[in-house]
C-alpha cells in the first residue's frame, strides 16, 4: 500500500489497527458511563421537580375544575331563560355544543345491518407470504408458482457492540 492511499485511510477517520480499536472502545464506554451519569442526574432532578410540582398541579386542578363549574353553572341558568345565549370577552368565550353519543354492540349490529354498512379490509399477511417465497442470488423472490413477484430481498449484516458494565470491572 502506497504512504499516499495509508494517509487517505487515516484522514477519513477509519480505525486502522487493533491498537485504534481498543481506543475506541475505551472512548465508546467512557461515553456511555457519561451518559448514565446525566440520565442518574436528570432522574434525580426530575424527582425532585415532582416534589413541589405534582402537588401544586393536584390544587390548581381542583381549583380549575371548581371555576368551570361555577361558570357551567351560571351559562345553563341563563341559557334556560334564552337559548342562544352567548358570552364572549378577552378573558375567553362562553357557548354550548350539542353532541350525541351512542352506546352500540357491534357485534349485534353487525347481524341486523345491510352488508353496505359492513367495511372489509384487505390485508396481506405477510409473515406467512414471504415463508413461501424464494430468494434468487440477485435478490429478486419467487413464489411457490415460479412467477417473480414484486419483493425484494436485503440482507443486512449487524455489528454488535458491547461494552462491560461499570460492575464488571
Amino acid at each position: 500500500m502506497t504512504e499516499e492511499a495509508q494517509e487517505q485511510q487515516v484522514q477519513d477517520g477509519r480505525i486502522q489497527n487493533e491498537d485504534e480499536l481498543y481506543k475506541k472502545l475505551y472512548y465508546l464506554r467512557c461515553l456511555k458511563k457519561e451518559q448514565q451519569q446525566a440520565d442518574e442526574r436528570r432522574d434525580r432532578e426530575l424527582a425532585e421537580t415532582d416534589a413541589w410540582y405534582k402537588p401544586d398541579k393536584e390544587t390548581r386542578s381542583m381549583q380549575i375544575a371548581n371555576v368551570e363549574a361555577l361558570i357551567s353553572d351560571f351559562y345553563m341558568r341563563q341559557y334556560e331563560q334564552n337559548p342562544h345565549y352567548r358570552f364572549k370577552s378577552r378573558n375567553g368565550n362562553v357557548s354550548k355544543r350539542k353532541s350525541t353519543d351512542y352506546d352500540h354492540d357491534d357485534a349485534k349490529l353487525l347481524e341486523m345491518v345491510d352488508d353496505k354498512y359492513i367495511k372489509t379490509t384487505k390485508k396481506l399477511d405477510w409473515s406467512a407470504y414471504k415463508k413461501t417465497l424464494t430468494v434468487m442470488d440477485d435478490g429478486r423472490c419467487v413464489n411457490e408458482d415460479g412467477e417473480i413477484v414484486p419483493v425484494i430481498a436485503h440482507e443486512a449484516i449487524k455489528v454488535m457492540i458491547k461494552t462491560p458494565k461499570e460492575d464488571d470491572e
